[in-house]
């Protein structure tokens, strides 16, 4: 008797959990990355800003743009779930960015609002580059 295929959430097509996903893979060179960084501040070869912290907003950002990859592999077409993940990258990426290189708030908040418009002008373009037209083949 044959061993019954494994199915996915969505059916026999769609891959199960974490297959054909990079997830596994960028949480393991994000988290090599930030090791190296450790270790080359803790020997004195770099010298990190006393906003070291910021760099864990930076894990949330680039989970943010894995998952913005990971809906856009899965539906083929930049859809609203990536285009809120992408919006959410970038402002937390400019969060930990005006704290991590220790800039004035009061002066550089307002990349926040230009990285929501790059993400919502971004949403929209690419998402409109990559619709079939009415009618087109599905």
């Amino acid at each position: 008797m044959a061993e019954p295929t494994p199915v996915g959430p969505g059916g026999p097509d769609q891959p199960r959990r974490g297959e054909g996903q990079g997830g596994g893979m960028i949480a393991g060179v994000v988290l090599i990355v930030l090791g190296v960084v450790f270790f080359l501040q803790q020997g004195g070869y770099i010298s990190m800003t006393e906003n070291w912290w910021s760099l864990f907003i930076y894990l949330a950002a680039a989970a943010c743009f894995a998952n913005v990859w990971r809906a856009y592999r899965a539906a083929g077409a930049f859809r609203a779930q990536a285009g809120g993940s992408l919006i959410w990258g970038l402002v937390l990426t400019a969060v930990a960015s005006i704290f991590f290189f220790n800039l004035e708030w009061d002066r550089w908040w307002p990349v926040i609002l230009i990285a929501v418009g790059v993400g919502i002008v971004g949403g929209n373009v690419l998402g409109t580059a990559t619709r079939k037209p009415d009618g087109a083949g599905g």
